[in-house]
């Protein structure tokens, strides 16, 4: 039996060591390595939700860019009715479901432009829901200052000079699978400490700075109260719109400031 060499023997081990260390290699990338199937879609507790996923599609278009080119408009004062599906809902804190139609009519009645002629949205943090592709969220931050007298549905609050930051909110828009906005969600505030405002973000924010201050929080009752007698008084736009005149895949029965139901 022939025997190794010397110059071989010592470096057996060094062998071995590189050998263990492949090994080892291999095993750990085989361990991180990402399973080749897909995981399981989450289904949402809630069925608005659920139902805004489209069944799993996958959008045709880029969902980012389209959400960037409709704040763009949005902020130029150019929107096109183009953006909106025909049964296009907003909602917010203590506002909506509302059909655009009659937010249209609502936003009409509220002067805020001419109150606030130097507003300016600093609008960041566009991310794409990663259980909703066609859902697009991001952040604003508004100021602006209360140069104007805001004419509120016939009521006119004079000019009070004061400057206007709101706290950062969340917004978010959904697409269907046609490219058109079907959901809006608007203003719910990340952290009520920041701004000037007490809280308020978005229009809210620009209405107490204007002297309006109005207590609105979700669940808020007597808040709640007041916004149908608006509705009853006929002539104060809608916070939101007739049961009727609501799509019907919004099956949800929390209007405005009304609690959230538990699904």
């Amino acid at each position: 039996m022939a025997f190794m060499s010397t110059t071989t023997a010592k470096a057996l081990p060094v062998l071995l060591l590189a050998l263990i260390a492949f090994l080892h290699i291999n095993n750990a990338e085989a361990f991180f390595t990402k399973p080749t199937t897909a995981t399981p879609q989450v289904k949402s507790k809630s069925p608005l939700f659920e139902y805004l996923k489209f069944n799993g599609q996958k959008p045709s278009f880029d969902v980012l860019s389209k959400t960037k080119e409709y704040i763009k408009k949005q902020q130029m004062g150019v929107i096109s009715e183009e953006f909106y599906a025909s049964d296009y809902v907003l909602r917010g804190p203590v506002i909506g479901p509302i059909n655009r139609a009659d937010l249209a009519k609502s936003q009409k009645g509220l002067g805020i432009q001419t109150a606030f002629p130097d507003l300016v949205i600093d609008t960041f943090g566009y991310t794409i829901d990663p259980e909703n592709p066609f859902r697009c969220f991001y952040f604003q931050r508004w100021r602006g200052t209360n140069s104007g007298d805001l004419d509120n549905f016939g009521t006119v609050f004079p000019a009070t000079g004061n400057e206007m930051e709101t706290p950062v909110s969340v917004f978010s828009v959904v697409f269907n699978p046609e490219g058109k906005i079907i959901y809006e969600q608007v203003g719910a505030v990340v952290d009520r400490l920041e701004g000037n405002t007490k809280g308020k973000a978005a229009v809210f924010g620009m209405l107490h700075t204007a002297g309006l201050e109005l207590s609105a929080q979700p669940g808020d009752v007597v808040f709640s109260f007041i916004q149908r007698l608006g509705h009853l008084a006929g002539n104060l736009g809608r916070s939101w719109s007739k049961d009727e005149d609501i799509p019907k895949w919004w099956v949800s029965k929390s209007r405005g400031a009304d609690p959230t139901e538990k699904w």
